[in-house]
């Protein structure tokens, strides 16, 4: 037996669709490409839009843009981003095995740093609160690699650093331009930051975009010049091995 599809609910899907293939590349979506690529008139698109937003399914960005919201967020994690990370996982243990080091792999949703696997440290994994986020490398060696277009979406949801965050970036876009072609220059983080030594390089899909960034924290103490450049050629090893699941 057949039944008739309820055409409102195959409108919101592809919707939705559209929204999470460009959020997979950190960018927004406007009204006029929903209507324009979908054929969906723009007084449907809005209503459905304004449905989807009231469920945090979607977020309305200013100048008429939407990114994925809350609830699609969430069940991204579930799917992809829990792949990735179940993927990563063994390479992570085999390395906090033999450094004794903790490891963290993460990346950029939505304007929010997800951190998808933690291994060697008690914190868990999860969403952090958009504070202080900036200080992170990881969340550095995305912004890094990002085009003109997905900075742009993602200064329009999380705003400029705070000096506090990271001195050298704050101020201006110009100054945080600079900043991230410092870490593209040198291929990734390698700073001292509160006692710490921080470690990170970006994961690009096979098709070379920036995906996600695998870092490695130790104390200074133990950490000489020697062993965080085996700590950076490590993890450079680890990112190729994820390009080829991304």
């Amino acid at each position: 037996m057949s039944y008739e599809t309820v055409k409102s609910v195959e409108k919101a899907f592809a919707i939705l669709e559209m929204i999470c293939n460009r959020a997979n590349h950190n960018r927004a979506v406007s009204l006029k490409a929903i209507s324009n690529e979908l054929g969906i008139l723009p007084a449907t698109s809005r209503n459905l839009l304004r449905t989807l937003e009231s469920l945090n399914y979607i977020k309305r960005l200013g100048h008429g843009k939407y990114i994925e919201g809350r609830r699609f967020t969430e069940l991204h994690r579930m799917g992809e981003a829990r792949n990735l990370a179940e993927f990563a996982r063994p390479m992570m243990e085999r390395g906090h095995e033999e450094t004794g080091e903790s490891f963290v792999l993460a990346t950029i949703r939505s304007g929010k740093r997800l951190e998808l696997l933690r291994v060697g440290d008690s914190r868990g994994n999860g969403y952090e609160a958009n504070v202080d986020f900036y200080r992170m490398r990881t969340t550095r060696c995305v912004l890094a690699w990002y085009t003109p277009e997905q900075l742009d979406c993602f200064l329009q949801i999380s705003g400029l650093p705070k000096p506090e965050e990271w001195p050298e970036a704050a101020g201006s876009r110009a100054e945080l331009q600079k900043a991230l072609a410092a870490v593209r220059k040198a291929g990734g983080c390698q700073d001292v930051t509160d006692g710490m030594t921080a470690t990170a390089v970006p994961v690009f899909s096979a098709t070379g975009e920036v995906c996600a960034s695998i870092g490695c924290y130790s104390p200074c103490p133990r950490t000489d010049a020697l062993r965080q450049r085996g700590v950076f050629q490590l993890l450079q090893g680890y990112a190729d091995e994820l390009r080829r699941f991304c």
